[in-house]
């Protein structure tokens, strides 16, 4: 039973971002709910199963984009690994540091994206000052939410 609503949750929020992102992101700005839940799986399960699940959601994410493919499941891969350490550091099942440690990390995310960007595109690809500015906060509010929901029904 547990397998399965693991499965559910991976492939339910792979279709939550498609989703949100085609339908309501405004001026670009959209919480990134896989990197939001990679760290928050960091958190409760460790880096190596955040690592891997981080990975598959970014090469998701890259199918989505054909621009910079690898750059997304490279830097998902990074944030549960940064989370999973920090973990160690950190009492990130509080909801107050984890919403830190995600929001840091969706900021490293942004900068990060665009060295990639820089290193294989010859120029730094930015996203914009609306997503740059807001997703770090609706990237911590998503943390949020997730942790509370995961801890209402039960860690799957």
């Amino acid at each position: 039973m547990r397998i399965m609503r693991s499965f559910l949750l991976f492939v339910g929020v792979m279709l939550l971002q498609w989703w949100w992102n085609t339908h309501l992101a405004y001026w670009g700005a959209a919480p990134q709910f896989l990197l939001a839940l990679t760290v928050l799986i960091a958190a409760r399960r460790g880096s190596v199963t955040a690592m891997l699940i981080g990975f598959a959601w970014g090469i998701f994410v890259d199918t989505l984009r054909a621009d910079l493919f690898g750059a997304n499941a490279l830097l998902y891969t990074v944030a549960g690994y940064w989370a999973g350490m920090a973990r160690k550091q950190i009492d990130l099942r509080a909801m107050g540091p984890l919403a830190a440690v995600v929001f840091i990390l969706s900021w490293g995310y942004t900068l990060m994206i665009g060295v990639v960007g820089l290193v294989f595109q010859k120029s730094f690809l930015w996203i914009g000052w609306v997503p740059a500015l807001l997703t770090p906060f609706l990237n911590a509010l998503t943390a949020s939410v997730a942790a509370v929901v995961w801890e209402a029904w039960g860690e799957p």
